[in-house]
C-alpha cells in the first residue's frame, strides 16, 4: 500500500503526451495547446485613446484648441496636429501621431469662439500605447497552455485561427460486478443500479472529452479479458469501477496479468478510495476504480483528471485554497488519509451529512473535499483548512 502523494506521482510519472493535430481555433475550447502562439502584430497596433475626449499636443494645453476633426474608433485620424489643434476623440479610437495628452470632456468647455479650453490637466496621459499590452512577435500563448473563452479570444486577437493542439485521449468506461443493472432495468432483489459508469462519463464530459460505454462487465474472468481486451483496442485509458478489492471475485487484477499488464499499484492509504488500481501496458492505461461511489469519484478527481490532462500535455492545478472549518471535525481511525466532502460558502467549511464511501448523495450537497492526513483524528473548529473544490 501507497501513499496518495506517492500514487498521484506514480501516474504523472507513467503518462505519456499524446500526438497533436489542427483544428479550427473556436472548437478548440478546453483543448491544450502544442505550439508556441506569438503575435502577428503590435497590440494595440497604434497609440489610442482611453476615454472620450479632445487631443492635443500637450505643450497645447494652455491654449484655446481649435477642433480639427472628430474620430471615431475605426476612423483615420488627421497625421499631424499644428499649433492650437485638437481632435475631438471617442475611446479607442487611434491618435495623431504627434497627440500626445487627451482631455476628459468633463476637464473641458467650449468658449465663445467654439474653441476647447482645457481646465484641469492631469498627469497621465489617457493615452493607451502602442505595443503596451503585446510587442509583434511576443509569445502570447504557451504549449501546455488548456484554452479556455480568454485564450479563445487571445488567438482571435493575433489571428490564429487554425491551432496545434494535444489529441484528446480516447476513454473506454465500464463497471464490474453481477449485482449490477442499468437504470432502466428493473432490479431483481439482489441487484443495484450502475451508477458509477455515469458518473465517470460525466466526469469526462465536463472536461469536454468523449468517452466510449462498454457497459457492465460479469465478474467472470473470461468475460472480463474478452472486454479488456476489446476495450485496448478502441482507446487509450480504461476506467473500470469495482472488482479490485480482496473478495473472491475481485478478478480485475488476475485479468491484467493475463493480459500482460504491468500493475504499478493497486493500494492506497487513502479513505475512500483503498483498493485503487493503476496498469499500464506499453502507451495504454487501466485505472480500476473502487465500486463505491464516492470512492470512484474522488479517485477520478486526485488521480484520472490530473492523469488524462498530462497525456494532453497540461499540468492540472485544482483550485484549492485555505478556508475556516466552521465545526470541529473528527473520525475515529486515523491510519489513513481521509478525503472529507464538505460545502464552502463565504470562506467558511461545512461538513455535509456523510455515511461512507457508498453514499453517493453526499456528493449532492457538496461542492470539495478537504484532505485529512494519516495520523490527525480531529480539526478544531475555526482551524484554517486548505479545501479543494470539485
Amino acid at each position: 500500500m501507497i501513499s496518495l502523494d506517492e500514487a498521484i506521482q506514480l501516474v504523472l510519472k507513467n503518462s505519456h503526451i499524446l500526438e497533436s493535430e489542427n483544428i479550427y481555433f473556436l472548437n478548440s475550447l478546453n483543448r491544450v495547446v502544442a505550439e508556441n502562439i506569438y503575435s502577428d502584430i503590435d497590440i494595440p497596433p497604434f497609440n489610442k485613446s482611453a476615454m472620450d475626449g479632445y487631443a492635443c499636443r500637450k505643450i497645447d494645453v494652455n491654449l484655446p484648441l481649435k477642433i480639427v476633426q472628430v474620430v471615431q474608433a475605426g476612423e483615420m485620424p488627421v497625421q499631424y496636429l499644428n499649433e492650437g489643434e485638437c481632435v475631438k476623440i471617442m475611446t479607442g479610437a487611434r491618435l495623431p501621431e504627434n497627440a500626445d495628452y487627451v482631455a476628459k470632456i468633463e476637464d473641458t468647455f467650449i468658449n465663445n469662439d467654439g474653441k476647447v479650453c482645457i481646465t484641469k490637466i492631469e498627469n497621465k496621459n489617457n493615452i493607451i500605447n502602442k505595443a503596451e499590452d503585446v510587442k509583434q512577435n511576443d509569445c502570447v500563448l504557451k504549449i501546455g497552455t488548456k484554452i479556455g473563452p480568454a485564450e479563445i479570444a487571445t488567438l482571435a486577437t493575433v489571428g490564429k485561427t487554425t491551432v496545434n493542439v494535444y489529441k484528446k485521449p480516447k476513454i473506454a468506461i465500464a463497471s464490474t460486478g453481477n449485482e449490477l443493472a442499468e437504470p432502466n432495468e428493473t432490479l431483481a432483489s439482489y441487484q443495484i443500479r450502475n451508477s458509477n459508469a455515469y458518473q465517470l462519463i460525466a466526469l469526462c464530459q465536463k472536461m469536454m472529452i468523449e468517452t466510449n460505454y462498454f457497459g457492465i462487465i460479469k465478474d467472470e474472468i473470461n468475460e472480463i479479458i474478452t472486454k479488456i481486451d476489446e476495450m485496448i483496442l478502441l482507446s487509450d485509458v480504461i476506467v473500470l469501477t469495482g472488482g479490485v478489492s480482496m473478495g473472491d471475485f475481485d478478478l480485475i487484477p488476475k485479468a491484467l496479468n493475463e493480459i500482460g499488464f504491468d500493475i504499478i499499484f493497486q493500494s492506497i492509504a487513502v479513505q475512500p478510495g483503498k483498493p485503487t488500481l493503476f496498469a499500464k501496458k506499453q502507451n495504454k492505461y487501466l485505472f480500476g476504480l473502487p465500486g463505491n461511489p464516492v470512492s470512484s469519484y474522488m479517485q477520478f478527481e486526485l488521480l484520472v483528471k490530473p492523469f488524462l490532462y498530462k497525456l494532453m500535455n497540461h499540468d492540472y492545478k485544482p483550485v484549492q485554497f485555505t478556508a475556516t472549518m466552521s465545526e470541529k471535525y473528527s473520525r475515529k481511525k486515523s491510519e489513513r488519509t481521509s478525503l472529507v466532502p464538505v460545502k464552502v460558502k463565504k470562506s467558511f467549511i461545512y461538513l455535509v451529512e456523510y455515511h461512507g464511501s457508498a453514499h453517493l448523495f453526499a456528493l449532492n450537497e457538496a461542492n470539495g473535499f478537504i484532505i485529512v492526513p494519516a495520523g490527525i483524528s480531529e480539526i478544531q473548529a475555526n482551524s484554517y483548512v486548505d479545501v479543494r473544490l470539485f
